[in-house]
């Protein structure tokens, strides 16, 4: 594929992303009607991002919706050591323009430390300079200008969904400690570029960990939310709890999940982990 076409890909999808009819400021509103396939974090797990398309089947449900999140840094690596994980960027986001308004993108800390250079380090390794060091790798000269189309990409992501019933969706949610200057509006006025830089309030919501049930209590009362459902903190059987009402999801390894939800019905948190598929018993 060459660089002019991944850069209509991504900008397309950017503009699939600003444009949602669900959209309202940074906060998806689901309709009381049809189904949600929840996903998590994917890190270029390929074969559970196949399972999910082939699980959704878009084609033949006109009322599903997915989400996805957090696509890049893992997977196999390039001759050169470079994350090639934006191959797989490239195909969910082909997937939205074949599907639009039913493959929503939300954002993710990954993103964010991709878009404002922040290192991410494991096993030794910069996992931010390894996927941005793709972009030449790929598409030579090129490559500056597919990243600045990849920044757009996630800068047009929205930050979390809501379902009718009560139900938020969000990569993560602020910690406790974040909470003092944390700015709740955020899922409805327009973000700038301090909200992504560490300390910002996009930041602490997609990087913030281990809440406590008080917490969720007020983010509750703030976003009109009975339930969370999360990514972001890796779940051996792909799924798991935090207090009574937040759920969290991973769909980035063999063991992973997925929550495929009704939108017209109420939902315990004793239903959603019911309701949770493991991506191994997928075709």
């Amino acid at each position: 594929m060459s660089s002019r076409q991944v850069i209509d890909i991504l900008t397309q999808a950017a503009e699939i992303n600003q444009f949602n009819p669900l959209r309202n400021g940074n906060l998806l509103h689901f309709p009381s009607e049809g189904e949600l396939v929840v996903t998590a974090d994917l890190h270029n797990h390929r074969r559970n991002f196949e399972r999910i398309v082939n699980f959704a089947a878009l084609e033949n449900f006109p009322q599903r919706h997915v989400i996805l999140q957090e696509m890049i840094h893992g997977g196999a690596l390039g001759p050169d050591g470079e994350d090639t994980s934006i191959e797989l960027v490239l195909d969910a986001a082909d997937w939205a323009l074949q599907f639009p308004g039913q493959v929503h993108f939300i954002l993710a800390n990954h993103d964010v430390a991709q878009v404002t250079g922040v290192p991410i380090l494991k096993d030794g390794y910069d996992l931010t300079d390894r996927f941005t060091r793709s972009f030449t790798a790929f598409y030579g000269p090129q490559g500056v200008n597919v990243l600045a189309a990849f920044k757009q990409f996630v800068f047009s992501m929205p930050l979390a969904g809501i379902t009718a019933s009560g139900i938020f969706l969000s990569h993560s949610l602020p910690g406790v400690r974040d909470m003092d200057d944390f700015d709740p509006g955020i899922v409805k006025r327009k973000l700038t570029l301090t909200d992504y830089l560490r300390g910002g309030s996009v930041y602490k919501m997609c990087w913030g960990r281990f809440q406590t049930s008080d917490l969720l209590a007020q983010l509750g009362k703030l976003w009109w939310a009975d339930l969370f459902i999360c990514g972001h903190q890796g779940q051996d059987t792909g799924f798991g709890t935090l207090g009574k009402n937040m759920l969290i999801v991973d769909s980035s390894h063999n063991h992973g999940a997925i929550l495929p939800l009704m939108l017209n019905r109420q939902y315990t948190m004793d239903d959603l982990l019911k309701a949770a598929i493991p991506l191994a018993s997928l075709a």
